[in-house]
């Protein structure tokens, strides 16, 4: 029991020692196994995911000005995306 208690106290006073920058560096070695057992298909679901999350918190000033920098002209088309109204196309069976 003393031995449990010793152990958990002193990963704790390690925890509590450790710099800024070797917090980083297990951040990013845990970055690193996590992204090696990923397949591409989880990656890129990841990367879509995060890129959209940041683009919807950018204000319509910021998001403008990434897509800008993306592509020029790609902002007016985006924005014809959703805004045109199409009409309801009626397929040949009435529906």
């Amino acid at each position: 029991m003393i031995n449990r208690f010793l152990t958990f106290f002193f990963s704790i006073l390690v925890v509590l020692t450790i710099t800024s920058k070797q917090h980083n560096d297990i951040a990013e070695q845990f970055a690193e196994l996590v992204v090696d057992g990923m397949d591409m298909k989880t990656l890129v679901q990841y990367v879509y995911d995060d890129l959209i999350e940041y683009y919807e918190k950018c204000d319509q000033e910021e998001l403008r000005e990434q897509i800008d920098n993306y592509d020029e002209d790609l902002y007016e088309e985006l924005l014809d995306n959703v805004t045109q109204q199409y009409p309801k196309q009626v397929n040949q069976f009435g529906n």
